[in-house]
């Protein structure tokens, strides 16, 4: 699929190909176009085909950053969700402090177990623009661990009743971590784009140059400039693939910062993302 190869690929790579396809498809149109309507027909309508351009070329472009904004903020969201869950993790690690070693430490194991199998194996899955399923097996053992608490003082009691609250927490953030895996600009939205694109490009053949490359070169650098519009609607489009994407670094800070506790498993190693894991 072109989703694949487009996310699999450097940015620079198929946003280059992407503006170099489209300004060239412009050029052919216009060549096509200027042989087939004299350029004195043209020119003598160009008032009115700048009036036209203006209304259409504003409109689109309204349009386009509507969407563009609509997208980088749907990116900044799920970075959101993402660090709010890591947050949660760590707020339930600190809070085993004030439980018996024994059970805060079977706690603390299905929390550094959560965290690994989110980094190593959910977010592979994720940069495939796939839902994983992994990280529910240690987050309902580490809820069983917390409702199957047996308090013995009225501090215990408060810690489990904290531990509950930060729980259903993470569940929240993590739900919406998975919705947001899937989240994507629909088919119907790209439709408007390229069409857009084309109508607002199509317009300035339109116009009657003396030098047909004067013509030309504005007409490209017209697509040239939507083109990195849409490069860039595309590389934030699913916000856990390609390069430019959210990676599991939270989640890594995270577990590195329980080593400066003094309750901590000093035996255990900070999970690594994929992308820097050793073998």
């Amino acid at each position: 699929m072109i989703n694949d190869w487009i996310y699999n690929n450097p940015t620079w790579l198929w946003g280059s190909l992407l503006v170099i396809v489209f300004s060239g498809v412009a050029g052919l149109g216009l060549l096509i176009f200027h042989r087939a309507v004299h350029v004195d027909l043209r020119r003598a309508h160009n008032d009115l085909a700048g009036f036209i351009v203006a209304v259409i070329s504003v409109t689109y472009a309204v349009l386009l950053a509507f969407i563009a904004v609509a997208t980088w903020e749907s990116f900044s969201h799920a970075q959101d969700i993402v660090d709010n869950e890591a947050d949660y993790v760590g707020s339930i690690y600190r809070d085993t402090q004030g439980l018996p070693p024994a059970m805060g430490q079977a706690i603390r194991d299905d929390l550094q177990q959560y965290i690994r199998t989110v980094v190593d194996q959910e977010w592979p899955v994720q940069r495939e623009g796939l839902t994983p399923e992994q990280g529910w097996v240690p987050l309902r053992k580490l809820h069983s661990a917390i409702v199957t608490m047996q308090p013995q003082t009225m501090g215990e009691e408060v810690i489990q009743a904290e531990l509950l609250r930060a729980l259903n927490e993470l569940y929240a953030a993590r739900a919406s971590r998975l919705s947001a895996v899937e989240g994507h600009i629909p088919d119907v939205v790209w439709s408007i784009i390229f069409i857009g694109g084309a109508l607002t490009t199509g317009f300035t053949y339109l116009f009657g140059f003396h030098d047909f490359r004067l013509h030309l070169v504005m007409t490209m650098a017209v697509a040239a400039s939507l083109s990195l519009v849409v490069v860039l609607i595309i590389a934030l489009d699913w916000p856990f693939r390609g390069e430019v994407s959210i990676t599991p670094q939270a989640f890594v800070k995270t577990e590195r910062s329980w080593s400066n506790l003094p309750f901590s498993n000093s035996s255990s190693q900070p999970a690594l993302p994929p992308q820097t894991r050793r073998d």
